[in-house]
C-alpha cells in the first residue's frame, strides 16, 4: 500500500512541467563529491535551474542536503534554466572549456589576488600523479591557496586531470594533479590561476581555479 501511495505521489509543484529527472552516475567522485564530466551538469530534486560548474548554489545544496544534489545530461534538463552564477563563470571564461572551471567570485576591483597566474615547471609524475612546483619567488604564494572539488588540470583547453591538494609540507610546495588516464601526458610549461576562496569556512586567502598548460617561452 505504502510503495503505491508513493509511486502515484503528484510531482513537487516547484519541478511539475520541468520534464522528468533522469539522473546518471556522475564522471567520478572525490570525498563523496560528485564530479562532472563532458556533458554533464548538476540538477536539484525540486530545482528549476542545472547546473555546468561548482558554483555556491552547488555547494550549499551538498554541505545542507547532498541528496538533493543530482548529476544529469545538459540534453535531459528539459526547460530548467541555466545558473545564471555559472552563467557568469562561463561568461567570465569565454571559451567552451570554462564549464570545467569554479565559479569566479567578484572580488572588489580594488583588491584583485596577488600575482594570480604562477608559472609551474615538472618535477616528476608517477602512477598517474603530476607534480608540479614552482619558483623561489611564488614559494610562499602557492602555500597559501587551497584546492577546492573539481578544480581542472586544463592542456590545450581540453580537461587532462583534476587537481587534488598543495602539498605545502616540503621545502618547495608542489601541486598534485591526478592525470586523466584518457589524456596524453605533456611535459612543459604549466601555470595555476588563483582567485579568491568560494567556501566560507576556507582558512587560506586564495583557492587554484585551474592549472593549465602554458605556452612556451
Amino acid at each position: 500500500m505504502r510503495k503505491y501511495l508513493k509511486a502515484s505521489h503528484p510531482a513537487h509543484p516547484e519541478t511539475r512541467g520541468l520534464g522528468g529527472l533522469k539522473p546518471i552516475e556522475p564522471a567520478a567522485r572525490r570525498e563523496g563529491m560528485p564530479l562532472l564530466g563532458d556533458d554533464q551538469v548538476y540538477v536539484m530534486k525540486y530545482g528549476r535551474e542545472y547546473h555546468t560548474a561548482w558554483c555556491q548554489v552547488v555547494a550549499d545544496k551538498w554541505a545542507h542536503a547532498p541528496r538533493g544534489l543530482l548529476v544529469t545530461l545538459l540534453a535531459d534538463v528539459g526547460v530548467r534554466t541555466r545558473c545564471l552564477e555559472c552563467e557568469r563563470a562561463l561568461t567570465s571564461a569565454g571559451a567552451s572549456s570554462a564549464q570545467e572551471y569554479h565559479l569566479q567570485p567578484r572580488p572588489s576591483p580594488a583588491s584583485p589576488p596577488p600575482d594570480a597566474v604562477i608559472p609551474l615547471r615538472v618535477v616528476g609524475t608517477a602512477h598517474g600523479i603530476l607534480f608540479l612546483a614552482a619558483a623561489a619567488e611564488f614559494q610562499d604564494r602557492l602555500r597559501e591557496a587551497a584546492v577546492e572539488p573539481a578544480t581542472p588540470l586544463l592542456v590545450d583547453g581540453r580537461r587532462a586531470g583534476m587537481v587534488v591538494r598543495v602539498d605545502a609540507a616540503r621545502d618547495e610546495p608542489l601541486l598534485v594533479v591526478q592525470l586523466d588516464p584518457r589524456a596524453a601526458f605533456r611535459d612543459g610549461p604549466y601555470q595555476v590561476r588563483l582567485r579568491r576562496p568560494l567556501q566560507r569556512s576556507a582558512t587560506k586567502p586564495y583557492a587554484v581555479e585551474s592549472v593549465e598548460s602554458a605556452p612556451w617561452a
